[in-house]
């Protein structure tokens, strides 16, 4: 009989070869064992990796002859344990089995009618003497943004004015015990070494954790160097973590929109699309000078970006460094000499997307993006779209997309999509639970990924729903978003990757957005995440676009120049960042579908009414004071009146015969935002020119 040996060195694994006896005592044909090399798509994750077990797969080309299989695990020469193999009953005919992390042998046996075990393969494991890591992260969370930067590689340390660090570090040594152990820290720009005591067991993992006090460079980087070592001074593993140190941080208001221009260290990833050569940009030539971001600042912590990077399209940035982003209008109807996708994420220079403040004052931010979808090469073909935001005091505000199209060609409008670093894998950011769905009939679908079909997806309820978007494992905040005129569920919730026949995402991922250029849209992962951040897409409306709030036919001008029949749409969303619970969103859903009756006093409703793509009730001011009556049907939550033509100064407020306090309402002199929940009637009585201290 002859028996090959699988030794696998460092992790890295081949197949095993097995006997090629046939008979009935001796082992099967056709049976390999391998030990599979750990995915880095798979879970665990960085410091979860060290001490890890092993996988083994067992693979057979034909169904299995009958016996009982089984797999010894074995330790410097001693059986350690055993696990029952049982093979599919269909191909393909494979398993895969954990084994101790110190296992240094497997051997696979066959069993059959009480004669003794054959063997049928062995592999042999060799270690690293050493498996190890090391990860570091700020002391105290601070929104990446609020610091200057966006989406922070997932391998840097990014350390704000006076922040502290903190090291955390894992360790397993196979071969010996390291009684002495220590890790070693220090910035490459200090001479001052932090050290602390890491005694290593063979066999069992270890960990310590450092505080790292702010670096003492003025410089805006500097590389965290950590060993391992004994307390002679020799070293038995080492690493380097680049670390960004902003100067300062940004001077955002609690509420209002800035013009900035966010920080990114790594280049641009550049793909030629003709040749397919990589190659890479600098970030900060990457752009026409006078191009700049915005940064719009909510007082619930809640920060919505409009990035270059992400050609605009905005989103919001966690303060666990993902982001949320609710699409933008992408053509489904194919283009003729598209080459790819024809949307504003192709934009990658801006040659047609631009970013303006529109407002920013005490009680509303109202921020406009205008693009044009473009394919690849940045062809475009006449249409044109604009997205108004506008945002309150409360934290929540709309999405308004305005679309002037020709009228054969299809839209989508609307996705639930998450960003991520560069080196963030998806299973180790993303939530299993991605997405809850809150039917305004009181019914509720939770999402949780990956859904491979049907069968996966939840039930219930009827549209429209609130949908509450989680956006990182540890995020408290999650991304809503809500349409009243929406007449479906999201028709495509998108399904997992897999490599190596593993599963390694939850839903869709691509790496050609944001910021890297010249990658055409892709249906499997690649390695460009460890070169730029990239996108996982969750669900989407598709064509199922919702009721537009409006919608007219005209022969005008298109951006080329064209006269042409037009098609001019508009629709509008509540969209919010929040850690509210279902029975709030259900609230803000009903408020911003159903608004109350009035009533009123030296004011009369202007022809808007209420306006839903601004979340507002416009009104004609004629009196130096007025009455409002608020009759809900549902819980108004939140009032925002347009107040046309009201004296200019400073508006008293009183609900119910009792002054609001300053902090209750925001006044801009036009639009007066009102921190209440109306469940009732409720008369507020305002007088302007008069101080709330009056």
């Amino acid at each position: 009989m002859k028996m090959a040996r699988l030794v696998v060195w460092a992790g890295l694994a081949t197949l095993a070869v097995v006997s090629t006896a046939q008979a009935l005592d001796q082992p099967p044909v056709g049976i390999t064992v391998q030990v599979e090399e750990a995915h880095p798509w798979r879970p665990p994750f960085r410091l979860e990796r060290v001490g890890r077990p092993v996988t083994i797969r067992i693979v057979s080309k034909e169904a299995p002859v009958p016996g009982r299989f089984r797999l010894v695990e074995r330790a410097d020469g001693h059986d350690a344990a055993r696990h029952e193999v049982a093979f599919p009953i269909q191909p393909p005919y494979e398993v895969r089995s954990e084994v101790d992390a110190e296992a240094t042998e497997v051997v696979l046996l066959i069993e059959k009618d009480g004669a003794p075990a054959v063997e049928v393969a062995r592999a042999t494991i060799t270690r690293q003497a050493l498996d190890a890591d090391a990860t570091a992260r700020p002391e105290t969370v601070v929104n990446p943004v609020d610091l200057g930067t966006i989406l922070v590689p997932a391998d840097r340390l990014l350390l704000g004015p006076g922040q502290a660090g903190v090291l955390e570090v894992a360790a397993l040594a196979h071969n010996r015990d390291v009684p002495d152990a220590q890790v070693r820290a220090r910035f490459a720009s200090d001479p001052k070494t932090e050290i602390k005591a890491l005694p290593l067991a063979k066999g069992r993992r270890a960990v310590a954790s450092l505080r790292l006090p702010h670096p003492t460079t003025t410089a805006d980087r500097d590389v965290l160097q950590v060993a391992i070592g004994g307390k002679d001074g020799a070293t038995l593993w080492s690493k380097e973590i680049p670390v960004m140190l902003p100067r300062e941080a940004l001077a955002l208001p609690r509420f209002g929109a800035s013009y900035t221009k966010l920080r990114y260290d790594p280049p641009i990833s550049v793909r030629d699309p003709a040749t397919g050569a990589f190659s890479s940009l600098d970030y900060d030539k990457g752009w026409e000078p006078s191009l700049r971001d915005v940064v719009v600042s909510l007082p619930g912590g809640g920060r919505f970006v409009f990035w270059r990077g992400s050609s605009y399209i905005p989103f919001w940035a966690g303060r666990h460094n993902t982001g949320a982003c609710y699409e933008w209008a992408e053509v489904i109807t194919p283009r003729p000499g598209a080459v790819d996708c024809v949307e504003p994420l192709m934009d990658k220079d801006l040659r047609y997307g631009r970013v303006e403040i529109i407002e920013s004052s005490a009680s509303r931010v109202h921020v406009r993006w205008r693009y044009q979808s473009t394919d690849l090469h940045y062809k475009v073909w006449g249409d044109q779209a604009v997205e108004d935001y506008y945002f309150y005091p409360d934290g929540f505000g709309t999405r308004v997309v305005s679309l002037k199209t020709d009228p054969a060609i299809e839209y989508e409008l609307c996705e639930l999509i998450v960003l991520s670093p560069q080196g963030a894998y998806p299973f180790e950011v993303l939530p299993e639970n991605l997405v809850d769905a809150l039917s305004l009939d009181g019914a509720k679908r939770e999402y949780k990924f990956p859904i491979r079909g049907e069968a996966d997806t939840p039930k219930g309820g009827k549209p429209p729903a609130i949908y509450r978007l989680r956006l990182n494992r540890q995020e408290e905040q999650a991304a809503v978003v809500f349409n009243p005129g929406d007449r479906s569920f999201p028709s495509v919730v998108f399904g997992p990757f897999e490599d190596r026949g593993q599963l390694v995402t939850p839903c869709y991922w691509g790496s050609h957005w944001p910021l890297a250029r010249g990658n055409a849209t892709g249906s499997k992962i690649d390695d460009r995440i460890a070169l730029s951040p990239c996108h996982n897409s969750v669900m989407s409306w598709a064509a199922n676009r919702p009721e537009p709030i409006s919608e007219s036919r005209r022969v005008t001008i298109d951006s080329l120049g064209v006269s042409r029949p037009v098609s001019v749409r508009h629709w509008a969303w509540l969209i919010g960042m929040t850690d509210a619970g279902d029975d709030r969103l259900l609230q803000w859903a009903h408020s911003y579908a159903k608004p109350p009756a009035l009533t009123f006093e030296g004011a009369q409703v202007a022809f808007d009414g209420y306006a839903i793509e601004r979340r507002a009730t416009s009104l004609r001011v004629e009196k130096p004071s007025i009455a409002i009556t608020i009759k809900p049907e549902v819980a108004c939550v939140n009032p925002v009146f347009e107040l046309i033509g009201a004296p200019s100064g400073d508006l008293a407020v009183q609900r119910d015969g009792v002054a609001l306090a300053r902090e209750a309402y925001a006044w801009d002199g036009r639009t007066l935002w009102i921190d209440a929940t109306i469940a009732g009637p409720s008369r507020l009585d305002l007088v302007f020119g008069k101080s709330p201290s009056n």
